[in-house]
């Protein structure tokens, strides 16, 4: 997946944003971090950033503050100062990797961006400076996402075409390399069996609703008490929530998962 991730960015970086969906735990944070830096061929030329529900057109382009002496002056925020280095050097490639991509107001955050980002050779007039600004040609704009978050499923289509998506689903591979040294191989085959009795039964909803990746196993040291604490602390309360629909996929995981009664449970 890293080589996917570092073939896109240089294929589309230059004029979409290259963004990796899937749902927590499936590693895309992981191999986001790790591909942009093999793509810029130095983590110093890699910015990594969270948007969150109050994140603002202000902190990503450009907004006002109050200075020293109790004026206003216009400060950029975190996209124009990176895109200025990237402006700066431009034999080189920068990428600005954002993390939780669609908790912001996307259509607010990105402003102009939405349209500069694909005409690179065209500037626009930012909002408060009033001067005009290109974006650079060695910027890319690499984003993780998971695909259920409720401002994901209402990105309009403007964003959409402007996106080029790379799938991170869970996998029983990634899970049986992670554990193998730390669990027996019957436990392991217990583990896999539960993500691939879900896709089997969910078929096309699975990737998209499972609740959880394979990365969520990733601190286990022990089948006991390890797993039914894993159980207690972290899953139940991702499937059954109060005053919450329990999650669609609740009876089945429920029923797959053994370790969830005893925390002196094996299996036999």
């Amino acid at each position: 997946m890293i080589t996917n991730v570092v073939e896109a960015c240089s294929r589309y970086g230059a004029r979409s944003i290259v963004a990796l969906a899937g749902v927590p735990g499936t590693g895309k944070s992981f191999v986001a971090s790790i591909a942009a830096q093999r793509f810029c061929g130095e983590p110093l030329l890699v910015r990594e950033i969270q948007f969150h529900q109050s994140f603002s057109y202000e902190e990503f382009i450009e907004g006002l503050r109050i200075d020293e002496s109790s004026g206003v002056t216009v400060v950029p925020g975190v996209f124009l100062e990176w895109n200025q280095r990237a402006l700066d050097d431009p034999d080189r490639w920068y990428v600005l990797l954002i993390e939780e991509f669609t908790r912001a107001n996307l259509a607010a955050v990105l402003g102009e961006l939405m349209t500069y980002l694909e005409h690179r050779d065209r500037p626009f007039v930012s909002v408060y400076s009033r001067r005009p600004i290109y974006v650079a040609k060695n910027l890319t704009i690499l984003a993780t996402y998971n695909p259920t978050d409720r401002t994901a499923i209402e990105l309009d289509n403007a964003l959409l075409r402007r996106l080029r998506i790379i799938r991170f689903a869970p996998s029983t591979e990634q899970l049986s390399e992670m554990l193998k040294s730390r669990l027996e191989p019957k436990v392991i085959e217990k583990l896999q069996a539960l993500f691939t009795e879900c896709e089997r039964r969910y078929g096309s909803e699975y990737e998209y609703l499972m609740p959880f990746g394979h990365g969520i196993f990733a601190d286990v040291q022990a089948e006991s008490p390890d797993l039914h604490l894993l159980w207690r602390e972290r899953i139940a309360h991702l499937l059954r929530r109060p005053l919450v629909e329990p999650h669609p996929f609740t009876e089945e995981i429920e029923k797959l998962y053994v370790w969830r009664s005893s925390r002196d449970f094996k299996l036999p």
